[in-house]
């Protein structure tokens, strides 16, 4: 893949550092490291061609998944807060929670229940 635009890196040709592309009512690019003064049409005709390799960005791996028989496969339930909320499905006295602004400001936040023992999660807008 290829793209084509005007003027996207613009070096100082004195000291190479990285100049500011001119806007259209600026008639002269000044480099703010050696205060070189270069003419902004010398940049109107320069067009920079960027390419991407099809291998450059490569997916990431995926974790790996437990399984269902795995006997931490409940660990990420227990980590957040605790509220001494019965489990509506196995009856535990604890719940974890956390909270998340999901709707408008002036609109309470949403509550997020699980349970430790079984796995059952809700929520509540509040």
């Amino acid at each position: 893949m290829s793209t084509h635009q005007k003027h996207s890196l613009i070096f100082c040709p004195d000291c190479g550092s990285l100049l500011d592309p001119p806007t259209t009512s600026e008639t002269a690019v000044q480099c703010h490291l050696c205060s070189c003064l270069l003419p902004s049409a010398a940049f109107d005709s320069l067009e920079v061609v960027t390419q991407s390799s099809v291998t450059a960005f490569t997916t990431r791996p995926m974790p790996k998944k437990k399984n269902a028989g795995d006997e931490d496969s409940m660990a990420h339930l227990r980590d957040g807060a605790t509220i001494k909320e019965r489990c509506p499905k196995c009856d535990a006295p604890e719940m974890v929670f956390h909270t998340a602004q999901l709707r408008s400001a002036d609109e309470g936040q949403t509550v997020f229940y699980s349970c430790v023992k079984c796995g059952f999660k809700e929520k509540l807008n509040s």
